[in-house]
């Protein structure tokens, strides 16, 4: 009985609590006993620029306002109790995981030294593709997910047109998308682009890639070559990208040395990947 009553009082205390806070200081409002702070307020704005001549606390009272709604939103969620629904859970776990590789992310940037002078001059002047010889193409592409049997990419080896690819991929049932974007040739990158010049002309290039099957031919292309004031910030981001990605998998390397990780029969993963990427034939 005593805990029973010392329980009733604990909850009370913390009710009591909840109504006594007050929006001051870096507190810019209390919805239902829940603080938003003046940080959440900048949060919500993020890093966009607010134009000349608007008044901030404008800006501001209008991103709190849009908390509160959201903050009154999820109260009501709650308490039809969809924060202990499996669906819920999940997705948690997933926008988790997502924040936390964003902000390691964001810290491992952070540490990474500027590139040099010398250094941004010879990635220009290693990667062409990218900056004087820049190439924009007009592709014709066909786009579907990876089979669950990579082996099915096999057949296309005996289609030699876009339209027999899609005319096989209707016959295997697999539904398709087909467009003909504009596409940068650097973002294919430079053995792709020598293994895609030396099929034949109108032979189309598959790359699986990321669970999903591209299929294309070159339609048609235009020189668009970076001016040096151009070439020197994209050569900046290119080498800060590349150094990222260096660190993210040396710590992914270390982590799944260090994890114990098991499988169910049948979710192993490949003993090699496929090679991703390979022009076809």
């Amino acid at each position: 009985m005593n805990r029973k009553i010392g329980f009733t009082f604990a909850v009370a205390a913390l009710a009591l609590s909840a109504c006594g806070k007050e929006a001051t200081g870096q507190v810019a409002a209390v919805v239902n006993g829940e603080e938003i702070t003046l940080q959440e307020i900048n949060a919500e704005l993020g890093s966009r620029q607010i134009p000349e001549g608007v008044d901030k606390a404008v800006v501001q009272k209008a991103a709190l306002q849009r908390i509160i709604e959201r903050r009154l939103l999820a109260q009501a969620a709650r308490d039809e109790e969809l924060d202990k629904t499996p669906d819920y859970l999940l997705r948690e776990r997933q926008l988790r995981d997502a924040l936390l590789v964003q902000l390691m992310g964001q810290r491992a940037e952070r540490a990474m030294k500027v590139p040099g002078q010398q250094e941004i001059d010879k990635f220009i002047a290693d990667n062409p593709l990218m900056f004087g010889d820049r190439k924009i193409l007009t592709l014709d592409r066909i786009q579907f997910a990876l089979p669950s049997d990579p082996s099915q990419l096999k057949a296309f080896e005996d289609d030699h047109s876009m339209d027999a690819v899609a005319a096989r991929l209707g016959q295997m049932g697999i539904a398709f998308q087909r467009d003909t974007p504009l596409v940068d040739a650097a973002d294919l990158g430079a053995q792709r682009m020598q293994q895609i010049r030396a099929l034949p002309e109108g032979e189309p290039f598959v790359i699986p890639e990321n669970g999903v099957v591209m299929v294309g031919v070159i339609r048609g292309e235009r020189s668009a070559p970076l001016s040096a004031e151009d070439a020197r910030p994209r050569a900046v981001k290119a080498l800060r990208d590349r150094q990222m990605e260096d660190m993210i998998q040396q710590r992914l390397k270390q982590s799944r040395a260090a994890a114990e990780i098991k499988y169910q029969p049948g979710f192993e993963p490949p003993a090699s990947k496929a090679a991703s990427g390979a022009a076809k034939k």
